[in-house]
């Protein structure tokens, strides 16, 4: 498995999501933190549990 690099924006999205998986949180918090609606946070929390860390990369 190769080493994944985020840009600063990415890693924060990661972050908040990571955390609000881990410890069961709020999504409208997330939503407000990260300017994004509950359902992008949906969305990005779909694809922390699918690939993790990787699918927070920029294409």
């Amino acid at each position: 498995m190769r080493k994944v690099i985020l840009r600063m924006k990415e890693q924060n999205k990661y972050e908040v999501i990571k955390e609000l998986v881990d410890h069961n949180g709020n999504k409208k918090r997330a939503a407000l933190e990260l300017g994004l609606s509950v359902r992008q946070i949906n969305r990005l929390i779909k694809k922390y549990k699918e690939k993790g860390k990787s699918r927070f990369c920029p294409r």
